[in-house]
């Protein structure tokens, strides 16, 4: 149990091995939510890109003229 509570006190990441071969990550749980909030912000980036590539070549108009029946 030491091993998990220096991974939780120090915010560490331990790669776990047998032979050299990759088994199993441990990661606190601060770092998990660091990496899931990273994940997740770069999702929404991407799909913020990919909309506007798809809406390229549509008009677009400023919200005051919608409002104001100009358009």
């Amino acid at each position: 149990m030491a091993i998990f509570e220096q991974v939780y006190k120090k915010n560490k990441v331990i790669l776990v091995t047998r032979n050299n071969n990759k088994l199993s990550v441990i990661l606190s749980p601060k770092y998990f939510e660091s990496l899931t909030e990273e994940n997740e912000s770069l999702w929404e980036e991407l799909e913020m890109a990919r909309s506007k590539l798809a809406t390229k070549g549509e008009k677009s108009y400023k919200l005051k003229d919608v409002l104001s029946g100009k358009i």
